[in-house]
């Protein structure tokens, strides 16, 4: 494992996410999963097929492991500080890496930076100049609007919704 602030915050993520609780929940596009682990997730980290069983009996260790790899070190993700960090990981863990970086860069609001869901030295650069606080709401913001958007296309997916928006308005400070 990496830092203890990063295993902190994959902790408060598999909070977020309801860890130990397995969910199969019929509208959840992403099947089976727990502590925002799908069955897909666990069957690429582990090179195999993997049962329902085999991620109801996911330990935190493993699922820590998971998190990281897959959540923190993606994208550049790992290049980032503090809360602005943490936020990104929650997004990254809840909509992808590349989303999550994604949202940051348009959050940033900037011609010079590239909307290409890798965090390089000019999104760096733009975060730094603009002021981490002032991006973590803006990030709020535009993963907030992006969801609603999303369950605007897909109706079906508003069972979710107020979870959604309040895990994002919790990163609101």
């Amino acid at each position: 494992m990496g830092s203890d602030a990063i295993t902190n915050i994959l902790r408060d993520v598999l909070k977020r996410e309801g860890w130990p609780t397995y969910t199969e929940h019929p509208q959840d596009r992403g099947g089976p999963t727990k502590g925002g682990i799908t069955i897909r997730t666990l069957r690429q980290w582990r090179q195999r097929p993997c049962t329902r069983k085999e991620l109801q009996k996911l330990d935190e260790r493993e699922a820590l492991q998971i998190l990281e790899r897959r959540y923190v070190e993606a994208n550049g993700i790992h290049r980032l500080t503090g809360t602005l960090q943490e936020q990104v990981i929650d997004n990254a863990v809840l909509s992808g890496p590349q989303l999550a970086v994604k949202d940051l860069q348009r959050s940033l609001n900037r011609s010079d930076v590239v909307v290409d869901g890798i965090i390089g030295n000019v999104t760096l650069n733009a975060i730094e100049q603009l002021g981490a606080d002032k991006v973590e709401r803006s990030l709020a913001v535009e993963r907030a609007l992006r969801l609603a958007a999303f369950v605007q296309k897909n109706p079906a997916q508003i069972v979710f919704l107020v979870g959604w928006l309040r895990r994002v308005l919790s990163f609101i400070r």
